[in-house]
């Protein structure tokens, strides 16, 4: 999982530099309409989104370290939570877009560069709504394995 989460770091950091990139570099190359004004939406969310990704992937690595430095009893905030599954939801909304797109021009016709790149999309789409249900899978699993471990601790204790 540690893998998995390295790549959806990865994706998060490539989409906020994709985003910084057309705003500062291209967006000033041309005049702002209305069009602009939704691109602005989309960027805004795109980059917000992967933000908070970012820092729920930093912040939550610790639950995938050995049982010496895991401390399990700290919170990831629910924002972050929310991030991490917009970012999933967003990435999945642009290829679901795109996938609509291709099939409404089929007649101009598509290469098959067109899909491998909208699956660059799903993939970490998909993987970050895995990952986030796994994650939270385990932290219930350590939290009660922690618990018990401690229960038991007491009971020795008690019978000294």
């Amino acid at each position: 999982m540690r893998f998995i989460k390295i790549l959806l770091i990865i994706a998060a950091l490539i989409l906020m530099g994709a985003v910084l990139y057309v705003v500062i570099v291209e967006l000033p190359k041309v005049q702002i309409s209305q069009v602009q004004n939704e691109l602005f939406i989309y960027l805004s969310l795109a980059f917000s989104s992967a933000f908070l990704a970012f820092l729920y992937h930093i912040k939550s690595f610790r639950f995938y370290r050995g049982k010496e430095k895991r401390n399990i009893h700290k919170n990831v905030r629910k924002i972050f939570w929310v991030g991490t599954i917009c970012f999933s939801a967003f990435l999945l909304y642009i290829t679901g877009s795109g996938l609509y797109n291709m099939i409404r021009f089929i007649e101009y016709g598509y290469n098959s560069k067109d899909i491998l790149f909208l699956f660059m999309f799903a993939i970490p789409g998909f993987l970050g709504f895995l990952e986030a249900s796994i994650l939270k899978k385990r932290i219930r699993r350590l939290r009660t394995e922690d618990d018990v471990i401690g229960e038991i601790d007491t009971i020795g204790k008690e019978q000294d």
